[in-house]
């Protein structure tokens, strides 16, 4: 190997570290405050994938653990979820797929998922933050 060609590789490899220290860094305590406040105030993710006690009230630690839908399937509907799955840690999604569900409203499995779930249309930084803030909670 030539020695511009070394001299490459150690930039790219300077700029990889560089880029996934910056990414680390992204995944503050910001963007995790950000994803808290989406997921409990805005998204309201909280409502859903919360276990409730007997007299309704969220059971908070046991916060995004899955439960069951709060809110009766109306009449017209056929496909409705019953259960809201665990969340907390993100067992079920790799962060493109997550991304992916958050910013334009597709599943893992290539379509959307059953009501009542929202088609989120979240930013990317916002969805990002949302991601680390569940990948957080384990």
């Amino acid at each position: 190997m030539n020695q511009p060609s070394v001299v490459l590789l150690l930039t790219l490899g300077t700029a990889l570290s560089a880029a996934q220290q910056q990414n680390a860094a992204r995944l503050s305590s910001g963007d995790l405050e950000r994803g808290k406040y989406l997921t409990h105030h805005v998204a309201m993710c909280i409502q859903c994938h919360t276990p409730r006690g007997a007299d309704g009230s969220l059971l908070l630690e046991r916060a995004f653990e899955g439960a069951p839908i709060p809110v009766a399937k109306p009449a017209q509907w056929t496909a409705w979820a019953e259960f809201a799955p665990r969340i907390a840690g993100l067992p079920q999604y790799n962060d493109d797929q997550f991304i992916t569900l958050m910013t334009i409203g597709i599943g893992r499995e290539g379509k959307p998922l059953r009501a009542p779930m929202p088609t989120f249309r979240l930013t990317r930084e916002d969805a990002e933050a949302v991601a680390a803030y569940l990948r957080s909670l384990r």
